[in-house]
This record gives C-alpha cells, sequence and structure tokens, in this order.
C-alpha cells in the first residue's frame, strides 16, 4: 500500500519545483538559509534524496533566471581574488570593492540592502586574505574599509 500522502516521483519533483518557484516570487534572489530549507522540504515532504532536491532546485533557479546568495559569493569571491591579484600583496582598492559591492547587489536583483552587501563583500574579503589599500589624496588611510561594520 501507498501512503498518498506523500507525492511520488515525477509529481513530488514538479510540486517542489514550484515551492522553489514560489520562494524565489519576492526578488528572484534565494538566500543561502531558504536554500538549506527548501532542501530540507525537498527530502521531507516530497520524498526526494538530497541530490535529487539539489538537482530541481538548480534546474528551476536556472530555467527561471533566479540567483543564489552561495553561487553569488562564489562568483565575487573571484572577481575579488582576480582583481587582487593585479595588485602588489593581495590588495583591493575602494573603486575595486565597490565595483564588487554594486556586483553583488546586482547579482542579487537589488534584494540585498547596499550595507549588507558592503559587508559580505568584506567577508569575502577576509575569508581569501584579501587586504584593503590605502585611498586619500592627503592622509592616504584604510578607514573606507575599517568604517564597515556589522548594523
Amino acid at each position: 500500500m501507498i501512503d498518498q500522502t506523500m507525492p511520488q516521483g515525477t509529481d513530488g519533483r514538479r510540486r517542489f519545483a514550484d515551492m522553489v518557484r514560489i520562494e524565489a516570487m519576492n526578488g528572484g534572489f534565494i538566500r543561502a538559509d531558504d536554500e538549506r530549507r527548501l532542501l530540507q522540504d525537498g527530502m521531507v515532504r516530497y520524498n526526494l534524496s538530497l541530490e535529487e532536491a539539489r538537482g530541481v532546485l538548480l534546474s528551476t533557479v536556472n530555467d527561471q533566471g533566479f540567483s543564489l546568495q552561495r553561487t553569488t559569493e562564489s562568483e565575487i569571491r573571484d572577481l575579488i581574488l582576480v582583481q587582487s591579484a593585479r595588485n602588489r600583496g593581495r590588495r583591493l582598492s575602494k573603486a575595486e570593492f565597490d565595483q564588487a559591492v554594486d556586483m553583488y547587489r546586482a547579482k542579487t536583483k537589488g534584494r540585498v540592502a547596499p550595507d549588507e552587501a558592503r559587508l559580505r563583500v568584506k567577508a569575502i574579503m577576509e575569508e581569501n586574505d584579501v587586504r584593503p589599500k590605502r585611498a586619500g589624496w592627503v592622509i592616504r588611510s584604510r578607514r573606507w574599509y575599517n568604517s564597515i561594520k556589522a548594523g
């Protein structure tokens, strides 16, 4: 006897894909916590394995043009590493930092506030041992970077 309360096979995948679309309706950006919750729901509510749930999630995200926080941060990390590799001592200028913040916000479709984007880019820099360059005309300092603090 099959339990009729749990969706089976293709129907479960389709309904899970619909759930992913609903989650991303308010901006097309799925945060890491929401992604984890969606994967857990796919496993528990729709009887999908972790690999199936991840596959449906990634397929739906790609088909619908949505963005995942995990993917966005990986792309920003790559940008920061390329930019800092061009500079002596793996440093990032204020202009390069601002460019990374703008790209982060564009990738998240503006769903992340500018201050949160600055914090995330700063965290990515620190995780990858990239240091800020000094900025300023007369007295050059890293004040622009040190002033970025959690709210």
